[in-house]
């Protein structure tokens, strides 16, 4: 026996973007063109400017225009196409999808609000697909589609800088992409995301007194961004001591988390906008393998070891773990270069000439083995700054992948002047071994006087 048919009309599409409209800007249908609200009394004819960082909401209308028939099994179903993966668009529809569809009356109609972060940009694709049901039966459909292309409003740059073995500063700098959002954008918030064992605080000008800022400065700390224009923000990224685990300190290669930055437009738009990862640099010295005196002077390196400003111990310490996990690390990795590594212990930032004074230093073994060592500074690669009394020590032995032991020794400026003390070798006395080690601090030696 054929199926009973049943006439059933077929439903009308709507979809269209939901945005905040641009006032006082002429468009197509506006009710005066003196009334500078004219734009916002119209409903807007394309999805117009889009960037990464909006929520894209759209209305989607599923409508029975016929004044006779229903619709039966009716179901709307949305997803967004991006350039790297597919959405699927959820909405209150999804209950009477699930259900097999509903039969919508005469001149009625379903509707739903979807919405979607933007996080890509790139040609994106809304595909929206209604089904409902044939006269013989079966189920028919129609599918639409509507491309929109989405901009990236701002642009991101990043520098990050070094300070100890737990300590960075990332510097941020933000630029209105004008040829893309055609006017200014306002900074509302600024923050920066790390990741778990790290602790990360924006530094600014929040410990002056209000009053003693000018209208200038006042102005650059709204956050207002012109087409064009460009604002830095700074924020130190610190390691937490107090977690369990303590944390090793910060190495090169580790990723310190992402800046995110909310923007609004001329009527309150909301965007999030996010850096790219920020990666702990590499703080590595120049190593010239081919030095006779087996020495690292810094040669075309400003490098210095110096306690607050390097972290050479935790990258070293860092290649090292890598090292005994992969036996495929590079080998020219920088724990092969600097199996110990010797940094001081608060030295001094000022000296007087011609005044001996005691620096103490950190020796740290990386190796997986007990060496037996003798700190050394040799006096042919020291400038200004002397070993005074014997210029090497014999240090007990030390155990390996860690193990560390502290030794002092005594120093005499000899000029006045920055002076950077450098010449400190490390020889494993089973060995014969000598390593190398980079200019070890910066110091300013005051003159002296009558």
């Amino acid at each position: 026996m054929p199926p009973v048919e049943i006439e059933t009309a077929v439903p009308t599409l709507k979809v269209m973007r939901l945005q905040k409209p641009a006032l006082d800007m002429p468009t197509a249908g506006m009710l005066e063109a003196k009334c500078i609200l004219g734009a916002a009394m119209c409903l807007p004819d394309s999805f117009g400017v889009i960037h990464v960082g909006e929520t894209f909401t759209a209305y989607l209308g599923a409508l029975n225009v016929s004044k006779t028939l229903n619709v039966t099994r009716l179901t709307v179903t949305a997803q967004l196409s991006t350039p790297s993966q597919r959405w699927h668009l959820a909405s209150r529809l999804d209950e009477g999808n699930e259900a097999g569809g509903v039969d919508v009356p005469p001149e009625g109609g379903i509707d739903a609000i979807v919405s979607h972060a933007l996080e890509e940009v790139g040609q994106h694709i809304l595909r929206v697909e209604v089904g409902y049901g044939g006269r013989d039966g079966s189920v028919k459909s129609l599918r639409k589609f509507y491309r929109f292309q989405v901009s990236n409003p701002l642009i991101i740059k990043e520098v990050t800088y070094r300070s100890g073995d737990s300590c960075c500063f990332v510097s941020i700098s933000l630029k209105n992409n004008g040829a893309e959002t055609k006017g200014g954008l306002t900074i509302c918030e600024a923050e920066f995301d790390s990741l778990p064992g790290l602790a990360a605080e924006r530094v600014d000008k929040s410990w002056r007194k209000q009053n003693e800022f000018t209208a200038t400065e006042l102005f650059d700390e709204c956050g207002r961004l012109e087409a064009g224009a460009s604002k830095r923000y700074l924020f130190k990224v610190t390691s937490l001591s107090s977690q369990t685990p303590p944390s090793k300190g910060i190495a090169a290669g580790d990723e310190l988390g992402k800046a995110i930055f909310t923007w609004r437009k001329a009527c309150g738009e909301m965007g999030r906008m996010a850096s790219p990862p920020v990666i702990c640099p590499s703080m590595n010295p120049m190593i010239d393998q081919n030095d006779p005196a087996a020495t690292m002077e810094g040669r075309n390196s400003d490098f210095v070891i110096h306690v607050q400003g390097s972290g050479i111990s935790v990258d070293v310490a860092n290649a090292a773990a890598a090292r005994a996990t992969d036996s495929n690390f590079a080998r020219s990795s920088l724990d092969q270069s600097l199996p110990v590594t010797v940094e001081p212990v608060d030295p001094p930032s000022t000296m007087k000439q011609g005044v001996p004074q005691q620096i103490k230093f950190l020796i740290v073994n990386h190796s997986n083995k007990f060496m037996t060592l003798q700190l050394q500074f040799r006096m042919e690669h020291m400038k200004g700054l002397s070993v005074c009394g014997p210029s090497f020590k014999n240090l007990e032995e030390v155990p390996g992948i860690g193990g560390s032991t502290t030794v002092s020794m005594r120093f005499i400026p000899l000029a006045a002047g920055l002076l950077k003390l450098q010449g400190c070798c490390v020889v494993d006395l089973a060995t014969g071994a000598t390593v190398a080690q980079p200019p070890l601090l910066n110091v300013l030696v005051e003159p002296k006087t009558n």
